[in-house]
């Protein structure tokens, strides 16, 4: 049987004397990494010759015991292990792009402290404990720093703690534990319903006795956007290296932080919404890297209203289209309902009529969907129809007879 892991994140509480030692081994794994980069480079210059995970692995063992001798931070050997890691896989992502032949390999880059987020842990109980209550307060226990108070609290009860991640962002400090469930059990419908992402509108549904729901597009971004521009306006008018400097990038990062909370709020209870009603979902597949291409062409050829449509990417983004997918989706797997990817690019769900089958295309700017055969209703409500028609494994011809989709 598969089991299911979920992220649980917590808000760590700690004392200045736990400050001073979290930043400490902030500090110690910033400079590990980096050593690990820099070994691995200066190895391959020499000798041609390229480390491995394990023999960096065994190097560090050496290195703690010397670590001891001179009373230098020796931190939880798993702990830096992680840290190994992350360079490790660093430099196979960057092997790999480069068999597939990406321009833009990315090989892996010294990291300044400031865009060094953290550490992780590989085992429940060696070098980090959680110690959780029946209320959102616990506690954790991180070797080399004591036991620190921790505010959070699961979505889904009896989760066996695996891996842990500390994370400093925007000065505060957060734990990030990886929760294994045997098996997670949420409630489900009996409607069968089709879904049709949008920017107008952030989701259009439909069920199979034809009702339909739109749900309207928070746009947070657009809710923030004067603080936000006055905020960048002042930071780029500021000297680098100043207090004021950064206190408002500070100030900017925590908007960007807020917004990205409310996003990933919003999506969670939609997506729920959804899925405690249905006995099946049906949407299309996007690609949202396609979606949002940037429109300035090449210095050759220039692209046409590029503006535009870097305001239109802009607010593809801020509905999260990839968010919305995924969440609906695993929802769907841990309820047991049916998850049906309807094919974009043979299907054409926004140029469809969901009544007779004839194909017509629409600019972006026609939201609403008018046939000759009568069917009258919002673009989306259209889309999400046809969604849900061949998910049933109905497809309709022109001329309203339906077939069945092979």
């Amino acid at each position: 049987m598969t089991k299911i892991i979920r992220k649980v994140t917590y808000k760590l509480y700690p004392s200045d004397s736990q400050e001073e030692s979290l930043m400490d081994m902030l500090i110690h794994h910033h400079q590990l990494y980096n050593w690990a980069l820099r070994d691995r480079i200066e190895t391959y210059r020499q000798f041609h010759y390229g480390l491995s995970f394990s023999e960096q692995c065994k190097i560090n063992t050496l290195w703690r015991s010397n670590r001891k001798q001179h009373r230098l931070l020796n931190a939880n050997a798993q702990s830096e292990q992680v840290t190994l890691k992350r360079v490790s896989l660093a430099f196979e992502g960057f092997f790999r792009r480069l068999e597939q032949g990406d321009r833009k390999a990315g090989f892996p880059r010294f990291k300044p402290f400031q865009r060094f987020k953290g550490w992780g842990y590989k085992t429940h109980g060696d070098g980090w404990k959680l110690h959780l209550k029946e209320k959102k307060h616990g506690a954790v226990y991180l070797a080399n720093v004591g036991i620190v108070k921790i505010r959070g609290k699961a979505r889904n009860e009896g989760g066996i703690p695996k891996t842990a991640e500390v994370i400093r962002k925007n000065g505060e400090w957060l734990l990030s534990v990886s929760m294994e469930y045997p098996s997670i059990e949420r409630k489900s419908g009996t409607k069968g319903i089709g879904v049709d992402w949008g920017v107008s509108h952030y989701l259009s549904t439909v069920d199979h006795d034809g009702h339909f729901e739109q749900v309207a597009n928070p746009r947070y971004l657009s809710q923030s956007r004067e603080r936000m521009t006055k905020l960048q306006r002042d930071l780029a008018l500021v000297r680098k290296g100043t207090r004021h400097h950064r206190k408002l990038k500070y100030q900017l990062a925590k908007l960007h932080q807020k917004i990205a909370r409310q996003r990933l709020d919003f999506t969670h209870k939609e997506t729920a919404k959804l899925v405690k009603i249905a006995a099946l979902i049906s949407t299309e597949k996007l690609t949202v890297k396609n979606m949002t291409r940037s429109a300035k062409g090449t210095a050759d050829k220039h692209g046409k209203m590029v503006k535009q449509k870097a305001g239109l990417n802009r607010e593809i983004l801020n509905t999260a289209p990839a968010m919305t997918i995924n969440f609906l989706k695993y929802k769907a797997e841990e309820t047991g309902i049916e998850w049906v990817m309807v094919p974009t690019q043979k299907v054409k769900p926004s140029q469809t009529c969901p009544d007779c089958g004839v194909k017509k295309k629409k600019t972006l700017a026609e939201r609403w969907h008018s046939c000759p055969c009568g069917c009258e209703k919002p673009r989306d409500v259209a889309s999400a129809q046809v969604n849900l028609n061949w998910a049933l494994g109905l497809a309709v011809k022109a001329g309203n007879q339906p077939e069945k989709v092979a």
